[in-house]
């Protein structure tokens, strides 16, 4: 018993997080994009300093899981040889806080005291295909976002969840673009 809680614990570090797999973020509206290559590949540059001003690491889901998420969902590999890597070279998110306002007037104020600002940069490189094509796409996605100061965790977390949703969306759109445009030799039409 206690061994099958062991990897069961063990597992669950190593798969995306609940909110990812059950809904909060998804990309299967969309068909996926099959590449002709052997295999996709997911690699992170970026490792999340675990310190301010960063806080991607106390999201619920972080712009990493979402580009994880984002490129096991609407990629798909159907080649024979050669592979496509989807390089993570940010995925921060940092906190400012903001000035307040001061005095009596600020006893009855309510101001925006944190500003969560949000930046993804990925991109796909494809090499080694049997039609001999490499190429790459990139793409740059920033968000911002402020709470209140009076705020619960929960809607802070709520707030940053938010962000993070609409960073894998327009990650999304601009990355299906640039495929579309610059690989297209590589893309199978099912």
């Amino acid at each position: 018993m206690l061994r099958r809680l062991f990897i069961a614990a063990c597992l669950s570090l190593v798969t995306l997080p609940a909110l990812a797999q059950g809904g909060a973020l998804d990309f299967t509206a969309k068909d996926p994009i099959t590449l002709d290559v052997a295999s996709i590949d997911v690699e992170s540059e970026y490792v999340a300093p675990m310190r301010e001003p960063n806080v991607d690491h106390l999201i619920t889901i972080t712009p990493s899981d979402a580009v994880r998420l984002w490129a096991s969902q609407r990629l798909k590999a159907g080649g024979t040889q050669g592979r496509a890597r989807v390089i993570i070279r940010d995925a921060s998110v940092k906190e400012k806080e903001l000035a307040r306002t001061t005095g009596i007037k600020g006893w009855f104020t309510k101001d925006q005291s944190e500003q969560y600002d949000g930046r993804l940069q990925v991109d796909i490189i494809v090499e080694g295909t049997a039609r001999g094509f490499s190429g790459s796409v990139s793409a740059i996605v920033t968000r911002s976002t402020s709470v209140r100061e009076d705020v619960s965790l929960a809607e802070r977390d709520k707030t940053m969840l938010a962000m993070v949703t609409e960073m894998g969306t327009d990650l999304d759109s601009q990355l299906e673009a640039a495929i579309k445009a610059n690989l297209f030799p590589v893309i199978i039409i099912q």
